[in-house]
């Protein structure tokens, strides 16, 4: 195995969470043989200033469509390792892209999207969760390809994107600016509150850089599980209390209530159906990252996920680690 990721192509990097890789990238951009996003003709006419700039750090940037598979076999194959940033919406062109890049030689390494939430957060609910359904059959084709030698993977798990986590989008849950609230899902007794492990988009795509820049062997088809905080409900109301340096009206939503409402957005086809889901799991602990290995490492010979610390020892020694009042500073201020 190549000593180093050189040439590192990047999908999906002007939407939300591919916006902040590829500027984690641009200052770096000398560090490596060669950076590229590709991107639609659309982009390039409707986001002109940002494309001038990524130009101007010497990303190249190559126009393109991914529904043409030729096109995106010739360009895949002049990179190394092909990062995809791609949204909710794009996730099923990951399977067939996975295909090309594993028709190539020497194996490319691949970045899933897997950004958001962790799809493997219990081997006996998440498979039948339906937010996961599009990631989890990437998983399997990838891993199928990796056993095989065709391709390594790695992916990069967040918790869920603290900076729209802990903004109110749902009615009684997160931060309310205009009336003074945070709405917590659980009990009011901290102590039988279970923990979340968040991670805000400017620290995914710090972890994303340092698992491409790290030694390729460190990260070979691996779960890399990655956070910015991780705190109980109640921790997390304090820190904004403290940081907005006044006291928060607090709201409680049991989770059998949470779950009710769930079930019924599912059966209505309500398409914030996926939001319930999600604020479930992670209130129930699926996104608690401090209670499992940062890495973990497929054995290519049972297909399991299993713990290597030597090789995993060093990873992430790049990235600051900051203090819950410093996330949430960077969120509301």
């Amino acid at each position: 195995m190549a000593t180093k990721l050189e040439k590192v192509l990047l999908i999906g990097s002007t939407g939300t969470i591919g916006y902040h890789i590829l500027h984690a990238f641009l200052p770096k951009v000398a560090s490596f043989k060669r950076v590229a996003i590709f991107t639609s003709q659309n982009t390039v006419g409707t986001k002109k200033e940002l494309v001038d700039k990524v130009k101007a750090s010497g990303v190249e940037v190559i126009v393109g469509d991914l529904g043409n598979e030729a096109q995106v076999k010739e360009t895949f194959s002049g990179f190394d390792t092909i990062v995809s940033a791609l949204g909710r919406g794009a996730l099923h062109l990951q399977s067939n892209l996975i295909s090309i890049a594993a028709s190539l030689t020497p194996p490319k390494r691949f970045f899933p999207s897997e950004y958001g939430t962790d799809i493997r957060y219990s081997p006996v609910t998440s498979p039948s969760e339906i937010p996961h359904q599009n990631k989890l059959k990437v998983r399997a084709h990838i891993e199928a390809l990796a056993r095989e030698g065709k391709i390594t993977y790695t992916y990069v798990v967040t918790g869920p994107f603290a900076d729209t986590f802990f903004i109110s989008r749902m009615p009684r849950i997160g931060l309310n600016m205009g009336n003074g609230t945070y709405g917590i899902v659980g009990p009011e007794d901290a102590e039988k509150q279970e923990k979340i492990s968040g991670t805000t988009y400017s620290d995914t795509a710090r972890y994303v850089l340092s698992a491409v820049q790290a030694p390729p062997e460190t990260t070979k088809n691996a779960t890399l599980r990655v956070s910015s905080f991780t705190a109980k409900p109640a921790e997390l109301l304090k820190g904004f209390e403290s940081v907005l340096g006044k006291k928060l009206n607090t709201i409680y939503t049991p989770l059998d209530e949470l779950r009710k409402l769930e079930k019924e957005k599912w059966a209505e086809k309500d398409p914030y159906a996926t939001v319930y889901t999600l604020n479930r799991i992670w209130y129930e602990g699926g996104s608690d990252f401090s209670r499992k290995p940062v890495a973990l490492y497929l054995d290519e010979k049972t297909g399991e996920d299993v713990e290597d610390e030597e090789r995993s020892k060093h990873l992430f020694e790049d990235v600051p680690k900051r203090s819950l009042e410093e996330v949430i500073k960077e969120i509301v201020m």
